[in-house]
This record gives structure tokens, sequence and C-alpha cells, in this order.
């Protein structure tokens, strides 16, 4: 396994991770993710469900039903799943897990940590809030990962706003999520050298609070 972790200070910065990540997965790839309540488990769910392709409005947490299925014309559609309420791996087979796992979808898993034992090999991702508006992303993946070559994750995005001026940025714009190259670059400055921007503080929606 190797691990990264990456650090987001924006919601801007949370949506370009989930781009990253969306380009590296692939059908029947399992995502375990975990961190406390309120850490963003959904709304980084649902950035790569956006990433993939999927109408972000159709993606909820699944607290209560457990699985939500997202269908995608433009790739391999997402099985959203809520560990929450499961004791562990063996409440599984009660949801039909084989054959959601099957499919060829791709698994993303909230409060994955219960299930874990269930899929040695699945990617996890741990959110960690280090502030009131930021989070840090480490993921932990097999080794065969770093032969993957990052792929487009899918046509569909939506309008944003630049992380470094604060522009709104149209979803065709050639430099999206930022309003110029040099805003990019200037943004990946501070980005390695831990000088983020913050383009606007998080609001409550955008952290699921109660996910």
């Amino acid at each position: 396994m190797f691990e990264l972790s990456r650090q987001s200070e924006s919601l801007a910065h949370t949506q370009r991770l989930a781009q990253e990540l969306a380009g590296l997965l692939r059908a029947g790839d399992v995502v375990l993710l975990d961190g406390p309540l309120g850490a963003g488990k959904t709304t980084l769910i649902r950035s790569l469900a956006g990433a993939l392709g999927i109408d972000e409005a159709m993606v909820s947490s699944p607290t209560y039903v457990v699985v939500n299925e997202y269908p995608n014309e433009s790739g391999p559609g997402v099985v959203h799943a809520d560990a929450y309420r499961l004791a562990g791996s063996d409440d599984l087979d009660a949801l039909g897990w084989d054959q959601l796992t099957s499919g060829g979808s791709i698994v993303l898993v909230e409060w994955g940590e219960r299930i874990a034992d269930a899929h040695p090999e699945a990617v996890r991702i741990v959110i960690e809030p280090t502030g009131e508006t930021s989070r840090r992303f480490t993921l932990s993946a097999p080794d065969a990962w770093s032969q993957r070559a990052p792929k487009s994750a899918g046509p569909a995005r939506q309008d944003t706003t630049c992380p470094t001026t604060g522009q709104r940025v149209p979803a065709d714009s050639p430099t999206w999520p930022f309003a110029s190259e040099r805003a990019r670059m200037a943004d990946l400055h501070r980005w390695f050298s831990g000088q983020h921007a913050i383009s606007r503080p998080i609001e409550q929606a955008d952290l699921e609070a109660g996910e």
C-alpha cells in the first residue's frame, strides 16, 4: 500500500481533489471513507460523483437506507453506502453486497472502517478536520494504483468560483476551476508552500453536518 495526504482549505480545493481522484477510479473499485461526524464524507462523494459524470443533485447520504445507487450514462455507475448502522461486515449479506460490488460500479462507503475486513484491498480515505473550514485527506491505496494513468473523469462539472481570484468560472472554461492559467499557477504555488487560498468559508451544507 502507498499513502498520500492532501490539505483542503476550501470547497473548491476539495472539488479539485475529487476531480483528480475520479480520474484514477475504475469500475469495480471500492473506496472506504472515514472521518468524524461533519467531516465531509458525503460532500467528497458528491464531488466524486459529479466528476464521474453523475448529477450531483442525485447524491444524498444513505444513512437510513444504507445504500443508494446512481446510474451513469458516461461511465461506471456509483454504489454509495453508509456503514454507520452496520454492526460489521457480517451485515453485508442482507444487503446483497456481493451483487452490488460485482456489477461493475464504483463503490463508495462512508464509515468504511466498519466493513474494512471485507475489502482488504480497498482504497481508504480518512478525512480529518484541521480547523473550522479546513480538512486533511489521507489516501491509502494498493501499490498497483501507482501504475494507473489518470484519465478524464467525465464531462460533467458545474460553474464554480475561482479559489484564487474569487471570480465565477463557467463549467466549460479550459482553466476550470480557475479563472485563468495565471490563477492556476498562483494557487499551485500556495498549495505546495502551504499558503492556501480560501475563496469563501465552507457553509454548513458543504460539510454535510450530521452525515
